[in-house]
């Protein structure tokens, strides 16, 4: 079994005489994303979607998820950095948590590029 984080780098970059520490990059067209949509969903009509994270849910919370992307490789064409996109469900790694160069802990999961289902540059929840 090969490891979803392999491709994963921690780089030093300097950016107008300033040194940055970003903490991942992908590489390649690998699409890493945070704010993964969990939980119960209940659309603006009232119709509610089940989560699926519980064992009792069974199929019941099966649908996609939205995301924010966190990274882009560099071969990535399709999304770029701070895009929501939505993604087939399950389609994803599982969570890690990181400390981002600003101090604070965030939560990111790999996702797979080729079960984007949309992209949007606004948080779904204000459509």
């Amino acid at each position: 079994m090969t490891n979803p984080y392999q491709n994963l780098k921690r780089v030093e970059v300097k950016e107008d005489n300033l040194e940055a520490t970003m903490n991942l990059r992908p590489i390649h067209d690998k699409v890493i994303v945070t704010d993964l949509e969990h939980g119960e969903k209940k659309t603006k009509s009232g119709i509610i979607m089940l989560d699926d994270s519980t064992v009792a849910a069974g199929e019941r919370g099966i649908r996609p998820r939205w995301a924010r992307v966190y990274a882009v490789g560099p071969e990535q064409t399709d999304v770029k950095q701070d895009q929501w996109i939505l993604l087939e469900h399950g389609r994803w790694s599982l969570g890690q948590t990181f400390t981002d160069h600003n101090g604070e802990e965030i939560r990111i999961w790999l996702a797979d590029h080729d079960s984007i289902l949309a992209v949007s540059e606004v948080n779904p929840e204000e459509l």
